[in-house]
């Protein structure tokens, strides 16, 4: 037997169902930018090593924190929430750059 709440809860599934289709669509796709542009990290990383370069750049960080926080506005988005999110995604890709950067040092030390 169905009750008014349970038809509230199956008519409210529907209307939002295009738009949870979108936001999932998103997810994928913002999980594999993410992949690809730790991908891109990697090759910087090796770059680095090759050429003796310090794996961390606080005023590339600096940068890319600031430039993001500018595009928020235009983006209707908070420059904190961005600011936050973007905090992460270097924190990952600096140990990223640190684990990897590690093995070539390690490897050149054993070879």
């Amino acid at each position: 037997m169905s009750t008014d709440s349970d038809t509230d809860l199956l008519s409210a599934s529907l209307v939002l169902s295009p738009y949870r289709e979108q936001i999932d669509q998103l997810n994928h796709i913002l999980v594999d930018l993410l992949a690809k542009r730790m991908e891109i990290c990697r090759g910087v990383a090796r770059v680095k090593c090759a050429n003796n370069i310090a794996m961390m750049q606080p005023q590339r960080v600096t940068s890319t924190l600031d430039q993001m926080k500018l595009l928020a506005p235009s983006r209707q988005l908070r420059p904190e929430y961005l600011a936050e999110i973007f905090n992460i995604i270097i924190e990952e890709t600096c140990e990223e750059e640190r684990r990897l950067m590690d093995a070539i040092s390690n490897s050149k030390k054993e070879g």
